[in-house]
């Protein structure tokens, strides 16, 4: 079953921005992910612990980096991404890890609106006056 991958705004204006075969190069890590999902791994994917995760490819000659998080409705959410360099990949993986809790945050309280008692409605466990 198809994973649905979903671009973060950054990931998308970086996108936007590729000349044609970079395009072509990153289409294609996001089809491996859309057929791969969970299963997807090295050389392609890497985990980075805490549910994060990182895709590896090259794209217009540079080696870059894409971080997302598998939402349990099969969806892949990418969050960050950054060209490949050792002197800055603490900073960028600490910068995907907000971009996380972000999106994670925004997860929850979208369940718990589409969860939540509509007004006038009894709460569970609760008698209502």
């Amino acid at each position: 079953m198809r994973w649905t991958v979903l671009l973060s705004g950054e990931v998308r204006t970086w996108h936007l921005g590729l000349s044609p075969a970079g395009k072509a190069a990153t289409d294609r890590i996001f089809e491996r992910l859309a057929l791969q999902g969970h299963m997807l791994r090295m050389p392609h994917a890497k985990p980075l612990g805490e549910g994060l995760l990182e895709l590896r490819f090259t794209a217009e000659n540079i080696a870059r980096r894409i971080t997302y998080v598998l939402d349990p409705e099969r969806q892949a959410v990418t969050l960050t991404t950054f060209r490949k360099q050792r002197m800055n990949e603490r900073a960028e993986i600490l910068r995907a890890r907000r971009a996380q809790a972000a999106h994670e945050a925004a997860r929850v309280a979208a369940q718990d609106a589409t969860t939540a008692p509509q007004e006038g409605t009894a709460r569970k466990g609760r008698k209502k006056l």
